[in-house]
């Protein structure tokens, strides 16, 4: 059997069309049938069922599913390993970066790349989670560093960290801010991140928790920008962990206690069935030797 044989099982299973895989490996759908049908051949047994919306595993299939997908794991793990020890490696990845380089350790990156890959060359372009999302699925990005979860099924994902945040405000109303409920909290403005940010969620899911009703609200989503307006007693905002942790310890902000912290994934997401290319795999083990360091 062939790898692509594999990869072409695996679509067909997690989409539930031949259709829809056909789309996802860039295959027409007579490629996509003769990839399954050669499959079941040579395994002899029928691993799809045709159903009103259109194929679902057998009972044979929904256990050699997984075997695929290890088959598949181990194959791209061989290939990132020897892709680390031929060095040879030449051309350009653009990766997205959802926050400031210093916490994604692009920096890091970098360094261990011209090591390792000297003729390989980076293009970093900062975006919002969602636009380097959707930015990656349009091919205008090889892959990115986002927050949250991935909602596509054709781009794959590495989970990286998973930060907390918490609710800052201006160290000048600390003791408004330790005992402040509901009504006091909707008084204060608020930094409104945009609707591309998986922030706005996290806090629109904040403010229905704790009944709070903003009464202004300011939109933003730089970093830098965001420290700003707390330090400067502007807004409130919410803050990443190792940012409120600088904050505190200079006294220059306060932590909202009513809220607590809310723990955000940071992942790394690349389209799927790319990571055999030899630039984008040794991205994808420079990026985890980075973050497992």
């Amino acid at each position: 059997m062939e790898l692509y044989q594999l990869r072409t099982f695996v679509a067909v299973a997690e989409e539930g069309s031949i259709t829809g895989a056909g789309k996802r490996i860039h295959a027409t759908q007579p490629a996509v049938s003769a990839h399954i049908k050669a499959l079941e051949e040579e395994l002899g047994v029928r691993l799809f069922d045709r159903v009103p919306r259109g194929v679902e595993l057998t009972q044979a299939g929904a256990e050699l599913v997984h075997d695929a997908i290890e088959v598949l794991g181990a194959a791209q793990t061989l290939l990132a390993r020897a892709v680390m020890l031929g060095g040879e490696v030449a051309g350009q990845v653009a990766l997205g970066l959802c926050t400031d380089p210093a916490f994604l350790k692009a920096t890091s990156l970098i360094d261990l790349m011209s090591e390792r890959f000297p003729k390989l060359n980076l293009k970093l372009i900062q975006s919002p989670s969602g636009v380097i999302l959707s930015e990656i699925r349009a091919r205008n990005l090889d892959a990115g560093f986002v927050f949250a979860g991935n909602p596509y099924r054709d781009l794959e994902t590495i989970k990286l960290a998973e930060p907390e945040y918490s609710i800052m405000g201006a160290a000048s109303v600390r003791d408004e801010l330790a005992e402040a409920d509901a009504e006091a909290l909707s008084a204060f403005t608020w930094v409104m991140p945009a609707s591309h940010s998986p922030f706005r969620e996290l806090q629109l899911d904040i403010f229905n928790k704790f009944g709070i009703v903003p009464a202004r609200t300011i939109g933003a989503d730089s970093e830098e920008v965001i420290r700003a307006l707390v330090v400067e007693g502007k807004a409130l905002a919410l803050v990443r962990e190792d940012e409120v942790a600088a904050m505190l310890d200079s006294g220059l902000a306060a932590e909202c206690a009513l809220v607590g912290r809310h723990p955000v994934e940071v992942n790394f997401v690349y389209r799927k069935g790319e990571d055999e290319l030899p630039s984008l795999a040794a991205i994808i083990e420079l990026v985890r030797r980075t973050w497992e360091g």
